[in-house]
């Protein structure tokens, strides 16, 4: 299945652009996207699945875009 990846300027070191086409194979979640782009899982906070806040199990479709927001931080 094809999925694209996006996230803000904080993850450039992960990713090349600020979005990534995936191939991923059929079944997947959102965690295996992490897996897939070598991605440290302690880096996002939360992931967006076409706008939508979801946990990190969550089963991908085809055409879906997922968005990586980074952990909060605060002082």
């Amino acid at each position: 299945m094809n999925i694209t990846v996006t996230a803000g300027s904080w993850a450039r070191a992960w990713l090349p652009g600020d979005k990534v086409q995936l191939t991923l194979p059929h079944p997947a979640v959102v965690q295996d996207v992490l897996a897939a782009l070598n991605f440290p899982a302690d880096e996002v906070g939360l992931f967006a699945i076409n706008g939508i806040a979801v946990p990190q199990d969550t089963p991908l479709n085809d055409g879906d875009t997922v968005r990586l927001f980074p952990v909060a931080m605060g002082g």
